[in-house]
């Protein structure tokens, strides 16, 4: 197998007279510095990631998320070349952009590597090849939908180029096929009034076993591994968060709820409001695994506790026999939590929308419930009110 080469550089679109930037006109970032927040025995990877914005163009409110092209792993590229029997050298055009690449720039910044479709299956089908093409036939079969869509989900574009390599495919034709790289979406972790020119990011490294070999997520690779430090272009733009925004009132409490990396809008959401001196209460509640290992930014959060700006709730969920999550702790201070409410304090609420979220909202109707003495539809209508007010923010996903 050839030796894995750099990917040649990202081409975008050039962005004119300072621009704001934006997904088809990015600005051009770097890597400033990167440490691990998780500790030796964790069982989790997770960084504290900070880029470089001077000269960028970028600006961002607390609460904003920043856009992330990430590139391919060079290694799967490899692997992908290998398969085409190609050198990565070859012309061929981004039939959605109609730009002349490299087949290896297109494969490294331009391609979805890990979702196939029918449509990689109809080709290898349709192109002239002495092997046995009857799985082919089966697979595409009208009445096999459901077969089609389990093979699918099993099977990445780097299975089939393997599984069916005696079949010789047209690499235009079969560039045409993948689904774009998209943008990855991460939460400002920092301030522009405590970091100017710069946007933390605390970033949750994905890995998995596919085929027997070790994948990861294409942009927390990219940010954790493979960009390196004051060198690699990161291409960037602001997502604004209309409905996550911090308060303007420097009196309103504050109520932050955000396990894992959740908690990365709080930490700029904190800054934000030392730098401003905003005298309102501000309280946190923060849950990962196992608090030797998983305690992310702790120094940062005892120092504003040591000075009473912070009053924080933790829920390390593997320290003990029976889990506890944030949504325990919650409950465990309901009667003060439902004062907060009382006083005006607005609720912020980011990570998994899957389960904490709904676990969170629920603890928070029963709370209300149960503090205010409402029955279930009175407390329905009161949390509701919490949203019209825009006083219970979620960023989930």
């Amino acid at each position: 197998m050839a030796k894995p080469q750099q990917a040649d550089c990202h081409v975008f679109t050039p962005r004119v007279n300072d621009s704001k930037p934006t997904r088809t006109r990015p600005a051009m970032a770097t890597l400033k510095e990167r440490f691990r927040l998780t500790k030796e025995g964790s069982t989790k990877e997770t960084y504290h990631v900070v880029l470089d914005l001077k000269n960028s163009g970028i600006e961002f409110n607390v609460g904003d998320s920043i856009a992330v092209f990430g590139q391919n792993d060079p290694l799967l590229v490899q692997h992908l070349l290998d398969a085409m029997n190609a050198s990565g050298d070859e012309i061929i055009q981004d039939s959605r952009t109609k730009e002349m690449l490299t087949l290896r720039t297109f494969l490294t910044h331009r391609a979805n590597l890990a979702r196939a479709s029918s449509s990689f299956l109809k080709l290898f089908h349709s192109c002239d090849s002495p092997c046995d093409k009857s799985q082919l036939d089966h697979l595409l079969q009208k009445e096999n939908k459901a077969l089609l869509a389990d093979y699918l989900q099993k099977h990445d574009p780097l299975d089939l180029l393997k599984e069916y390599r005696d079949i010789k495919l047209p690499l235009q034709e079969l560039c045409n096929l993948f689904s774009p790289l998209l943008p990855r979406f991460y939460s400002a972790a920092s301030s522009l009034k405590a970091h100017q020119d710069e946007i933390h990011l605390t970033v949750a490294l994905t890995s998995f076993t596919h085929a027997g070999e070790k994948r990861y997520g294409v942009a927390s690779h990219f940010l954790c591994h493979l960009a390196e430090e004051g060198k690699t272009p990161i291409p960037v733009y602001i997502q604004s968060a209309h409905s996550f925004t911090l308060t303007k009132d420097p009196h309103t409490h504050v109520i932050m709820i955000g396990p894992g990396t959740g908690v990365a809008p709080f930490r700029a959401l904190m800054q934000e409001r030392l730098a401003q001196g905003h005298s309102g209460k501000n309280w946190l509640f923060f849950g990962e695994r196992n608090r030797n290992t998983d305690y992310f930014y702790e120094e940062f959060w005892t120092s504003l506790t040591a000075q009473d700006k912070l009053r924080l709730d933790l829920a390390f969920s593997r320290d003990q026999q029976e889990k506890v999550y944030v949504q325990h702790k919650m409950r465990e201070n309901a009667r003060d939590l439902w004062t907060w409410l009382q006083e005006g304090a607005h609720l912020y609420v980011c990570g998994d929308a899957e389960r904490m979220a709904k676990d969170v909202d629920a603890a928070l109707h029963k709370i209300v419930e149960e503090q205010g003495k409402l029955s279930p539809d009175e407390a329905k209508a009161y949390v509701k009110a919490l949203r019209t007010q825009k006083r219970y923010l979620l960023d989930v996903y």
